[in-house]
């Protein structure tokens, strides 16, 4: 490990200059380990508000944007600097789930820009890009008003992005349909920073944007000049998530949803949703300990997006892990979830439902080809209410069953009615065999919302019980400080599959690019129905996927998540012993990944490490593609390869995939054609020399 650290000379410079040409008020340059990247750090003009540039190989890439803490109190309304420490660190470290490798190489440069008031503003450049951070010094607690953060490209720039507002197909019926649910308050506008956090994802030039719009964190940039920028946010504790929307300057800027003084729910809610409300909101966004960290605002950058999806700079800036003593209880692996085919199970001897028997056949599946849990989701007790049991579905029997096989179980919770008697329940259930916790239904991420997700998490760890929200915003490094929660969803997935056409290879293609550069993500893949780009239709209990079967299954290599879910049909599955096998044995957590192509909405190519052996996952969108890959980087000199991937006939029928096996080296290359909408997965495992 090299650490190195540099007190420089202090000095005071009053950051409230007369001088109007900030370009003569820099106080500082710092250049990322390998040159590539320099941020440029300038006085303020008459506001307690910094700017920076950053350069790409000395050509401005980022030009003048404004950073800033706006605390309350006299204190804050000036700042002066004390003096600026240097210095850098270059190590490694392995986080305690391995989402994307087992272990991580933390290099930077940083300085710390200490004022004569009770903050700090910490800058680390590392070759992938750069983060900021305040750090608040006072004895009293900090009511924050605002934070400023703007990322503004000296070129007009294209924009990733998921809306917080959801597009509506066109179409009468959905605009009642949408005014229905409105008045339900389902998706309440009333107050704008209430979100389920799952919308289409889309692009559009910057310029084309409403500085109205919110958008989920994170963003991506591409410029003219082919360069990438993600634009994030990592290590949210005691303080709101990060919103963006549209600068006056066609670049991106930070807003935060206010503190909420007062919550209720709504008696207009639908009851099993029943969603904590703000009824009355705050003139500032934070009150919190004086002394502490804040939130890292990131910006990475590149002129490959194939390095975004492989990227753990966001995971490398979170909190070390919380938890202590021994965590073998944090398993992953993959597990079942019934809610989207509504357990509309054939082939069966008893009446399929939200019933015993039918939880007893999905451990059944899962014990059959090698999935870890199963998931009992909403409708195991009824109208919100933790007391009044789904008399169908005795869990004592479910649970005694699915010990036999050894299964796990994972139970769905509506987070209102499990916060009223949390550790209780948590507590009850624990001690029934319950591993795994699914908590809905938060839509907020306000500083009040942002605790609460640490409330629940510190809960869970108590009781041994891994965790995964959903109805919540990216994780931003919330799975390595609390690594027992294991996935989030923060996504449009499957789900959407059995009321909208929202999901299509384009968004699904997005995703790698944008949301899962902040972390793990349930998708919850594995749907059996697929469809060509004019034959999806939406069957509730019967849903469809657009796109291929291998495109499917890519998913359970392309997308990080320790916990991956397969929501298709169980007895559709049995039907397809072979592929239910394959699928089956694909791991959840790796040892090493790499991108080897990919472009953001079009096509990706992972490449993971497990054991020696190497999975590689391929999706495009409704374009048809043959690809020539080259295997040099994966360190191997003969292989034997086997995979799934689409059928000769994938274009017009989507369900169609064939297995493919052989026998190859290194220096040969691996030609593949990915159908529209398509994908592939290849297993690619060693042989050594000498061993049969």
């Amino acid at each position: 490990m090299t650490y190195r650290f540099l007190i420089l000379v202090p000095f005071t410079i009053a950051l409230l200059s007369s001088c109007q040409n900030l370009t003569e008020n820099k106080i500082t340059e710092l250049s990322s380990p390998d040159k590539t990247l320099q941020i440029q750090l300038f006085a303020g003009n008459d506001s307690p508000i910094l700017h920076y540039s950053l350069l790409w190989k000395d050509s401005l890439l980022i030009g003048l944007s404004p950073l800033g803490m706006e605390l309350d109190g006299e204190a804050f309304d000036k700042l002066s600097i004390k003096n600026i420490e240097q210095f850098e660190k270059d190590t490694l470290f392995s986080p305690v789930i391995a989402s994307k490798r087992k272990v991580f190489h933390d290099h930077y440069s940083a300085i710390r820009i200490n004022f004569d008031q009770p903050l700090s503003l910490e800058v680390r450049m590392y070759n992938e890009g750069l983060a900021f951070r305040w750090i608040g010094k006072s004895d009293s607690d900090l009511k924050v008003i605002n934070e400023t953060f703007e990322v503004n490209p000296t070129e007009e720039s294209r924009l990733f992005y998921a809306p917080y507002e959801q597009e509506i197909e066109p179409g009468i019926k959905n605009y009642l349909i949408r005014a229905r649910d409105r008045f339900k308050g389902l998706f309440d506008v009333s107050y704008p920073y209430e979100n389920h956090f799952e919308t289409k994802y889309q692009q559009d030039a910057i310029s084309e944007l409403s500085e109205n719009n919110h958008l989920f964190a994170p963003v991506l940039l591409q410029t003219p000049g082919a360069k990438y920028l993600v634009v994030a946010e990592s290590d949210i504790a005691d303080y709101p998530g990060m919103i963006l929307q549209k600068s006056s300057r066609n670049g991106v800027k930070a807003r935060f949803a206010p503190f909420p003084l007062e919550e209720e729910i709504p008696v207009d809610t639908l009851n099993y949703w029943r969603l904590k409300k703000v009824s009355k909101a705050a003139d500032f966004i934070a009150l919190t300990n004086g002394q502490r960290n804040f939130p890292w605002r990131v910006i990475m950058v590149t002129d490959n997006p194939a390095d975004i999806p492989a990227s753990d700079l966001i995971l490398k800036l979170a909190s070390p892990s919380r938890l202590s003593g021994d965590l073998s209880w944090i398993k992953p692996g993959q597990i079942t979830d019934e809610w989207l085919v509504n357990v509309n199970l054939f082939n069966v001897p008893f009446a399929s439902g939200k019933n015993t028997s039918s939880y007893k056949y999905y451990i059944d599946f899962a014990k059959s080809f090698g999935l870890e849990y199963i998931m009992i989701d909403e409708g195991w007790y009824l109208n919100g209410n933790l007391k009044k049991l789904n008399k169908e579905v005795s869990l004592d029997s479910i649970s005694a069953y699915a010990k036999e096989q050894g299964i796990g179980l994972g139970l769905w919770f509506n987070a209102t009615d499990l916060d009223e008697t949390l550790d209780a329940t948590l507590g009850k259930y624990a001690a029934l065999g319950v591993k795994v916790i699914l908590i809905d239904f938060i839509n907020r991420n306000d500083q009040k919302a942002m605790n609460f997700y640490v409330r629940i998490a510190e809960a869970c760890a108590k009781h041994k019980m891994m965790l995964n929200l959903h109805s919540a915003p990216a994780p931003a490094g919330f799975e390595i400080t609390y690594p027992h929660a294991v996935t989030r969803e923060g996504v449009m997935g499957s789900e959407w599959n059995g009321w909208s056409k929202f999901v299509t290879p384009d968004h699904n293609l997005t995703i790698p690019f944008t949301r899962m550069f902040s972390g793990s993500l349930d998708y919850e893949p594995g749907l059996l129905d697929n469809s060509s780009e004019e034959g999806f239709r939406n069957i509730w209990g019967k849903p469809m996927a657009q796109g291929t079967r291998a495109h499917q299954l890519a998913m359970h290599i392309v997308y990080d998540s320790p916990l991956q879910y397969f929501v298709g049909n169980p007895s559709q599955g049995f039907k397809e012993p072979e592929y239910m096998n394959f699928l089956g044995s694909i791991p959840t957590t790796w040892d090493e990944t790499i991108v080897l192509e990919g472009l953001p909405a079009e096509y990706i190519v992972t490449a993971r490490l497990k054991d020696g052996v190497w999975y590689i996952g391929a999706m495009s969108n409704w374009t048809e593609r043959e690809l020539t890959l080259d295997l040099k980087n994966l360190d191997l000199t003969q292989f034997n390869l086997t995979g799934i991937i689409d059928g000769v006939n994938s274009n017009n029928y989507a369900a169609d995939y064939q297995f493919i096996s052989k026998t190859g080296i290194t220096d040969q290359k691996l030609k593949i054609r990915i159908g529209k909408g398509g994908g592939g997965v290849w297993r690619i495992e060693p042989i050594h020399e000498g061993i049969d």
